[in-house]
């Protein structure tokens, strides 16, 4: 091997870091559609494996079929959700916007009055609660109208851009299956890091987005299927609220209460008392605490466990103020798809904090 000039190491430390920030200039419009298929494809990799062997496909067929049966399976009934969501959201803005706006504050305060008397609290407190809101239902009203204006900007904003995301990633999907395994192995010849540490990352990934991936979705099925059923059973329309509800279990802690709520209150005032009764009880019970704090812990740790990972990962997953942190965070900097890239981003970094724990853990003061 010839010598190397002098300097010549450092010049072209430069030019892979101009590459690699060229590239996430150059990308930028595609970079969270990439991450977005990177994330699925990782986590279903093991299928299209499976795929492949038990049909003897060529890597090119078993690369098609599974990245149309996620687009089938998955794709297409988020997109069909964000479109029925948008105009459902459309035609309550219009109603609202008439409702609102044949209001006064002497029939939102009779309206008030109305709902304050189910209360459990005493008359005294009913009535400085009702004189509290006479005096402020004009901004009540203005308040109302802003934050319905927001939501439907929100929704209507972000389907036609999503619809968009999600072709690219059916796309990106399809030659992260069929180069996945070479593109992974090329990364690893290229890092300065011994392969073991290499190995380590990618097994975390793999494992983080496979459990949390397949906990989110499964428990947003459940949680909408379940509701789904009781709203058919009180005769509301079942299949726009099992969805609504499926879409809103991805954030944690309100979650499927941005559904049931509303729910709750519109049954209270058409007199529907039974019905309200079952929605708060299935959305308090039922989904806050059987699905939430007993299922989804106990899917998690068995996602865990067969895609492997160990304890880690099973902490990072269930880990409630992570959880919580990241995917509020990921909403903020992505919209509906950082419900995904929150929490795993987080996870990685934290993987990469454990990286650098082994490798230097000689060194590190544990007094």
């Amino acid at each position: 091997m010839s010598q190397r000039r002098p300097y010549e190491e450092g010049f072209l430390v430069i030019l892979l870091l101009l590459a690699i920030v060229g590239l996430i200039w150059l990308f930028n419009p595609f970079l969270e559609a990439l991450f977005f298929a990177m994330i699925i494809a990782t986590a279903s990799y093991p299928y299209y494996r499976m795929l492949q062997q038990h049909f003897g496909y060529s890597k090119a067929m078993a690369s098609g079929v599974m990245s149309g049966l996620i687009f089938v399976g998955v794709i297409a009934p988020v997109a069909y959700l964000l479109v029925e969501i948008s105009l459902q959201v459309g035609q309550l803005y219009s109603q609202a916007q008439g409702w609102l706006g044949q209001q006064t504050p002497e029939s939102l305060a009779a309206l008030n009055a109305s709902l304050i008397a189910y209360l459990p609290v005493s008359e005294t407190t009913q009535l400085e609660l009702l004189a509290q809101l006479k005096e402020n239902s004009q901004r009540i009203l203005s308040f109302v109208q802003k934050a319905t204006l927001f939501l439907l900007e929100g929704v209507l904003g972000t389907t036609s851009s999503f619809i968009t995301f999600l072709g690219l990633s059916v796309f990106a999907l399809f030659f992260f299956y069929r180069d996945g395994h070479s593109i992974a192995d090329h990364l690893k010849v290229l890092s300065p890091l011994e392969n073991r540490y290499d190995q380590m990352i990618m097994q975390r990934f793999s494992s983080l987005s496979s459990v949390l991936t397949l906990s989110v979705l499964s428990i947003a099925i459940l949680q909408g299927v379940s509701f789904a059923i009781l709203a058919w059973i009180l005769g509301l329309p079942g299949m726009f609220i099992g969805m609504a509800i499926a879409v809103t279990s991805f954030i944690p802690i309100v979650g499927a209460a941005l559904v049931w709520i509303p729910l709750v209150i519109y049954t209270l005032i058409q007199g529907d008392y039974l019905s309200a009764i079952l929605l708060t009880f299935w959305g308090v019970v039922i989904t806050g605490f059987v699905i939430d704090n007993i299922v989804r812990p106990i899917l998690i740790k068995r996602l865990t466990r067969v895609v492997g990972g160990g304890e880690q990962q099973l902490a990072v997953a269930n880990h409630t103020l992570i959880t919580v942190l990241s995917t509020f965070a990921g909403l903020i900097h992505f919209g509906v798809i950082g419900l995904f890239f929150g929490p795993v981003i987080a996870a990685m970094a934290i993987t990469i904090f454990d990286v650098y724990e082994e490798m230097h853990t000689e060194g590190l003061d544990r007094t």
